[in-house]
């Protein structure tokens, strides 16, 4: 399957070409705005760049979300639920349906309310604001010693009139908080020591496939980079062609390595690569001998970063169980997905407080290349006390 990169003066005109070339089903991989000629930017001429491919009804599911008409199917959806629950011979109740949304948001208050007080039994020498916070954590799923902890240090660290102030005691929070989210940032590929090989590992379901088809295209289409993938994942046949779909469309080699022997022979051949992602099998932490299989290979070849991928939706049971099984492998990184199913971003703090390593990447949703982002501890906190602030880009250099 072919990659195109369209230009044009505006985004309208780009997709315009897109529709022309492939249909109003082309798969969008990447979008990106520029400036050129003028003067250190001024009186330049805007152009937007969009790279796509052809629409294909076996692409993958996350793949088929991103086409240039995924809007207009949405709107249409949209149109045929309002139709369904309001006919267009009936109009809804409106004192009706006011007076059922007035007694749900009673019954929510009421709950907070219960939610509030059980807290406040627990902490009743906290002030005011500083129970907030703390109420605002344990919500966002960071666990309760973890939140305990912060706002004990918070109000030892702070004078009285410091914790009479919001604006300083969430401040001070947040500095506590991004020491406790420790993170790589940026991928760094090596400087002519050979390709930067990064292994994903982790139980099945968690979202490994589909985060080396972000890296992958994210270092390929917007990085520049020479790109390859191996996947020793043999177990699963859907996977394997998953990925072989996404190596199509994004234009980089697949290499399907059953045996360690054939694991370093696909190292060899990709050694004048910038990057090398490898995709394992997902096994289940319970499995001592597929954990025991995985080692052989990394024992033959081990990445030069090996990432332990965790589900954001996981419970924090689950989690500390992948956690504490994985590690005899060798945890350096941490990517934490599926943040967009998780009920909230608290969790990310408990993970890395149990793995003791550098958070890599977060996903946020399945779009390929999209859903995406660095790891960035002050953004993480952020959203945990209820804020946030822009996300940071994956980039490598």
């Amino acid at each position: 399957m072919k990659v195109k990169t369209f230009h044009g003066a505006t985004m309208a005109d780009a997709l315009s070409q897109v529709k022309r070339a492939f249909g109003p089903d082309a798969v969008i991989l990447n979008t990106r705005t520029s400036t050129k000629g003028g003067v250190l930017g001024l009186r330049g001429q805007t152009c937007v760049e969009i790279t796509a491919a052809p629409e294909s009804e076996h692409l993958p599911a996350p793949l088929r979300g991103s086409t240039v008409q995924r809007r207009a199917q949405e709107k249409s959806r949209a149109d045929r639920a309002a139709k369904h629950v309001f006919p267009s011979n009936e109009k809804p109740r409106g004192a009706s349906t006011e007076a059922v949304l007035a007694e749900v948001r009673g019954l929510r208050e009421s709950v907070s309310q219960l939610v509030r007080e059980s807290r406040r039994a627990k902490e009743p020498d906290l002030p005011e604001f500083l129970f907030d916070s703390y109420l605002q954590l344990v919500q966002n799923e960071v666990a309760e010693q973890i939140a305990r902890d912060l706002v004990s240090r918070v109000r030892k660290a702070l004078s009285d009139d410091e914790l009479a102030r919001p604006e300083r005691v969430r401040a001070k929070l947040a500095g506590l908080m991004v020491k406790m989210l420790p993170t790589s940032g940026p991928v760094r590929c090596s400087a002519g020591g050979g390709p930067l090989v990064i292994g994903l590992i982790g139980a099945t379901g968690v979202g490994k496939t589909t985060t080396i088809a972000k890296l992958a295209a994210n270092f390929s289409l917007r990085e520049r980079k020479r790109v390859a993938l191996i996947t020793i994942d043999t177990y699963r046949i859907a996977a394997s062609e998953q990925l072989r779909t996404y190596a199509d469309i994004i234009n980089v080699p697949l290499v399907v390595a059953a045996t360690p022997d054939e694991y370093r022979q696909a190292i060899i051949r990709f050694s004048d690569y910038d990057v090398i992602l490898l995709d394992t099998a997902g096994r289940s932490q319970r499995d001592d001998a597929k954990l025991g299989e995985l080692n052989e290979f990394f024992r033959l070849h081990r990445p030069t970063e090996v990432h332990l991928v965790l589900s954001g939706a996981s419970s924090e049971a689950v989690l500390n169980q992948a956690i504490e099984r994985f590690s005899p492998l060798g945890i350096d990184r941490v990517i934490v997905t599926k943040l967009d199913e998780a009920v909230g971003f608290g969790v990310v703090l408990n993970c890395l407080t149990k793995a003791s390593a550098a958070l890599s990447f977060v996903t946020t949703g399945q779009d390929v290349p999209d859903d995406i982002e660095v790891g960035d501890g002050r953004l993480l906190a952020a959203r945990m006390l209820g804020r946030a602030p822009r996300a940071r880009a994956v980039a490598a250099g």
